[in-house]
């Protein structure tokens, strides 16, 4: 019983793992994309700041 137990609890870790990972990949992308649409002026002053 306990094995079944841990299956099942592995396989739903494994789900939410998968899932949490498509979202920040899917994230991450809309991110990059906003960062394409920027100016370049404002590309620059965020380049400054994080430097």
């Amino acid at each position: 019983p306990n094995s079944d137990v841990n299956s099942s609890r592995n396989i739903t870790l494994f789900t939410v793992a998968t899932f949490t990972s498509g979202i920040i990949m899917f994230k991450s992308r809309q991110l990059a994309v906003k960062q394409h649409e920027k100016l370049p002026g404002d590309y620059t002053v965020t380049v400054d700041r994080s430097g």
